[in-house]
């Protein structure tokens, strides 16, 4: 049986955070893989993100170097918004045999009771918690949890800094900002 942490969201762009995040829950919680599924839309969010083919190779090039990530088209080709309920059933399904890790900030813990069908969720799947060091936020079982350096950023600070043509090449990985800066996204 294998441990298979699960990260999602829009991605849009991929950044240093993210990766962050990924890397240490599989360290904290020895995975074996985790799988990025990209949403096509965030339930939570009124705005389209880019196209999914473009978020889909910045996330192919911040991941290259990290042979443990493998990425899951579901939500992609199901379009429209993406519930992790949806999304955790497919997996479970494709993965009977094993455990199932979904990784989330504390932002999303704290939503958590919002989500659709969250109580079914627990069912499925366990749930890491990644806590930042400054906040006291109690994160009881069934929730997993570690507290681990956060990296303060965001995707919609990254679009509105290219929007205004500000720095933001130290808050994604080289080869997004490459990719970024040639196909002229989010300008």
């Amino acid at each position: 049986m294998r441990k298979i942490g699960v990260f999602g969201g829009t991605l849009d762009p991929i950044h240093i955070g993210h990766t962050h995040l990924i890397v240490e829950a599989k360290r904290h919680f020895d995975l074996d893989e985790v799988i990025i599924v990209p949403a096509f839309q965030s339930p939570h969010k009124a705005d389209r993100p880019i196209h999914e083919s473009d978020r889909l190779k910045m996330i192919e090039r911040a991941t290259k170097d990290l042979d443990f990530i493998s990425i899951d088209m579901f939500e992609l080709e199901h379009k429209g918004k993406s519930y992790t309920y949806d999304t955790m059933c497919y997996l479970k399904e494709k993965f009977p045999n094993d455990t199932l890790y979904f990784i989330m900030g504390e932002d999303q813990f704290h939503a958590f009771d919002r989500w659709y069908k969250h109580e079914e969720l627990l069912e499925i799947a366990q749930f890491i918690v990644l806590k930042r060091t400054m906040e006291e936020t109690n994160i009881t079982a069934p929730f997993l949890t570690a507290t681990v350096p956060i990296i303060e950023v965001s995707s919609s600070e990254i679009r509105k800094r290219i929007g205004n043509d500000d720095y933001y090449s130290h808050l994604v990985h080289k080869n997004v900002f490459d990719y970024i800066k040639e196909h002229e996204l989010y300008e």
